[in-house]
């Protein structure tokens, strides 16, 4: 089964097997990300959109957001959960590893994501050329560390990448010229910033 289906056939229980992105993880998380409000915000692999109710309460009505995913079945969920919240995500069914985005964002979001990039680097030092702003950041998320998240690749029998230490990880993209720096690693968090 290709990845894509795989988060298709995922996606109708999803919500009910996320334990990790409570409402306090994801505001601990997003508390380190610097948001103001009227910012754009692009959500990649946003999934059933977990951090949309609380990206749009931070950039206010005159932010915007742009929540994108690959799975159909997943965005579905999203578009039928948040189509009321304002701002009103733009919601783009794409493999933004493949498909060009319009526009330019003041944070782009990776959101429990980095381990399923086929081409991280290529994919990251294209985001920053082509969509980021001046001054804006990369971030890449998690609810928790890296020991927990290779654990639950480990159980799924996952083909993604094994997420190494935070520091670790910015090293290996320094080392690609990316500018990069762990805003927080704990048992609750892992966040780095690329700017």
């Amino acid at each position: 089964m290709d990845e894509r289906a795989f988060f298709d056939k995922l996606a109708p229980t999803w919500d009910d097997n996320e334990i990790l992105s409570t409402p306090e993880r994801i505001n601990y998380i997003l508390d380190f990300c610097d948001i103001k409000s009227d910012e754009s915000i692009l959500d990649l692999g946003t999934g059933t959109g977990v951090l949309l109710p609380y990206l749009a309460e931070r950039i206010g009505e005159r932010g915007k957001i742009t929540a994108v995913d690959y799975s159909s079945g997943m965005l579905d969920i999203a578009v039928r959960k948040f189509a009321g919240i304002r701002p009103k995500p733009i919601f783009l069914n794409l493999d933004f590893e493949n498909d060009n985005i319009d526009g330019k964002f003041d944070k782009i979001f990776l959101y429990s994501v980095y381990p399923h990039l086929h081409t991280p680097v290529d994919t990251i030092k294209w985001l920053k050329a082509v969509n980021l702003k001046q001054g804006g950041s990369i971030i890449i998320a998690f609810p928790t560390d890296e020991e927990f998240i290779n654990s639950i690749h480990r159980e799924r029998h996952s083909d993604s990448d094994f997420l190494p230490p935070a520091d670790k990880l910015c090293d290996y993209l320094r080392s690609y010229g990316l500018n990069s720096k762990v805003i927080n690693a704990d048992k609750q968090s892992y966040i780095i910033a690329i700017s």
